[in-house]
């Protein structure tokens, strides 16, 4: 029975990535056909040549196919993962994103679709693990009526929170090639571990399933990226991601298995985290941009590979730590909570993603590029559009006889709600 099980993961892990890999050479091929190109017209981007985005589209492929080859060879999926509001949550974050992608969505009409697909989400029965500690605890009938008045005036405003939340956490850390793509992966990777010494089988190949079809959209997005995951990625990888990890039991004491959770996205949350601190400690919006993220810092310091490599360990790490947590008594696991938590703050602190902005610096952050321009470099015009063969575009930039002038007042697409 075991060496089926494991053949029909095999296959769906394959699936999903070779359908994603090929997908995403197919979008990136048509993407200037249709309308997906990202242009460097804001100073702080990293790159500076048009570059196809919307590869959310071939990653979404990937997951729909891997997981259903998954789904034939393993039966229905546990949880909430089965209902049907929870994959129309997800539909809607990849139509916003591709919208956004394509139309330059207005970032108050992605707050409120971000809010849509988040109450289909709790519809499903997903929600933070305030009741004992196991985020899978409550079915959808308990969310839709059967729970306590007095808990759900906490309970799902929290778990709104939360998956809002996440999902721009996951928009905000997409901002060199590549980073968003492994973050997310090795954030699904280590919950699928938690669940897995859980004995929850079933929801941890569920999350490895998921990391495969990224896996497959990693080659064409690492530096020199020929494609974007664009907002269709961000978003809808956000959204399963804030899902995913509320869908089985983190750990039995329920202060642990809520901290578990900021711990499995560590790089995300303290990126976001400190961006607020910052902004707040600025006395700016905590809309407006700066150059102080910690992948920003990063690249300041070395190189953009490097930053995403380094990264990629530190998600690791977090990643770690919190599977450790779900396994230890619950006092070690504080422990180790606390610990985890100085460190990641010491470390933003080193990198002065705590330190206030000055004015003058938020100012050149709408007018520098990411790491600065070397001396004589001559900047890209702000307003650059491809022409000419589809596949002559790429993240390492579209030859000069590819690119044209576009006129200046083309509407820039609006930040999602905090700025990177």
């Amino acid at each position: 029975m075991a060496t089926p099980l494991f053949l029909g993961l095999v296959g769906s892990v394959v699936a999903g990535f070779l359908v994603t890999v090929l997908l995403t050479g197919l979008v990136c091929e048509q993407a200037p056909r249709l309308g997906l190109l990202d242009r460097p017209t804001q100073a702080r981007k990293v790159h500076r040549r048009v570059t196809p985005t919307g590869g959310g589209i071939a990653i979404a492929a990937g997951l729909a196919v891997g997981l259903g080859v998954l789904w034939g060879f393993w039966g229905s999926f546990p949880g909430a993962v089965q209902s049907l509001s929870f994959w129309v949550g997800a539909a809607i974050m990849l139509a916003t994103g591709y919208w956004d992608d394509k139309h330059a969505l207005d970032a108050k009409a992605k707050f409120a679709f971000q809010l849509v697909a988040a109450y289909l989400l709790l519809h499903s029965g997903t929600i933070l693990p305030l009741s004992g500690g196991h985020a899978d605890a409550l079915s959808p009938d308990v969310v839709a009526g059967a729970l306590p008045f007095s808990e759900a005036l906490y309970i799902i405003p929290l778990s709104m929170l939360w998956i809002v939340g996440i999902i721009n956490a996951v928009n905000l850390i997409d901002g060199l090639d590549g980073l968003a793509t492994g973050i997310i992966g090795i954030a699904f990777l280590a919950c699928a571990a938690l669940f897995g010494v859980k004995g929850e089988i079933a929801l941890t190949a569920v999350g490895i399933v998921m990391a495969g079809a990224l896996v497959g959209f990693l080659p064409h997005n690492f530096k020199p990226a020929t494609i974007f995951m664009g907002d269709s990625g961000s978003l809808l990888l956000g959204y399963l991601l804030a899902g995913y990890t509320l869908q089985g039991p983190l750990h039995t004491d329920p202060v642990l298995a809520l901290l578990i959770l900021p711990v499995l996205l560590g790089v995300p949350i303290l990126d976001t985290g400190t961006a607020i601190v910052r902004r707040f400690a600025s006395a700016r919006t905590i809309f407006a941009p700066d150059r102080r993220h910690v992948h920003h810092r990063l690249v300041d310091r070395g190189t953009e590979q490097g930053a995403v490599l380094t990264l990629y360990g530190v998600g690791a790490w977090f990643g770690s730590a919190a599977v450790l947590m779900g396994v230890l008594p619950a006092v070690w696991g504080y422990l180790l909570a606390g610990g985890t938590a100085v460190v990641a703050v010491v470390w933003a602190w080193r990198l002065g993603c705590l330190t206030p902005v000055p004015a003058a610096e938020g100012a050149d952050a709408r007018s520098q590029p990411v790491g600065g321009l070397a001396e004589n470099e001559i900047p890209v015009p702000v307003d650059i559009i491809t022409t000419g063969d589809p596949a002559s575009v790429g993240g390492d930039g579209a030859s000069p006889e590819a690119v044209q002038d576009r006129s200046a007042d083309e509407p820039e697409a609006d930040e999602t709600p905090i700025a990177p």
